[in-house]
């Protein structure tokens, strides 16, 4: 089973990208929304990100898709806090777009658990064409 975490500057954000693709999960996925810095403002908090992972932690993988630079910074660093070298190797930060990565990715997790499977198709957001 997959779980993903989001991961951006603003909670809100972060919360309802969950929202929506909540509705397309058939809750084999589990999903965090680890936004802003938990105090309400915006930026990202590695201990939300970090305590969203150890969450996961009976996950066969965790995927953390990021909105900016620092969430990434964050996240990679969260990874690293991580006592426990296994949990460690199941986590993935995603180079995809936020919102169509996190579909795409959440999607093709209810279908599958094939980590590369989920992740090229999460990356395969950056080329959909929106308009004609």
């Amino acid at each position: 089973m997959t779980g993903v975490i989001i991961v951006s500057h603003s909670e809100k954000l972060a919360e309802g990208l969950r929202d929506i693709v909540m509705e397309m999960n058939d809750g084999s996925v589990e999903i965090i929304a680890a936004g802003g810095t938990g105090d309400g403002r915006v930026g990202t908090n590695t201990n939300r990100i970090k305590n969203a992972i150890e969450t996961l932690q009976d996950k066969d993988q965790i995927l953390i898709f990021v909105d900016l630079g620092s969430a990434v910074i964050c996240s990679e660093t969260a990874i690293e806090m991580l006592d426990d070298e296994g949990l460690q190797d199941k986590v993935h930060i995603v180079d995809a777009p936020l919102v169509e990565g996190v579909v795409g990715g959440v999607v093709q997790a209810t279908i599958c658990d094939d980590l590369d499977l989920i992740v090229a198709t999460a990356k395969e957001g950056a080329t959909i064409q929106k308009v004609s």
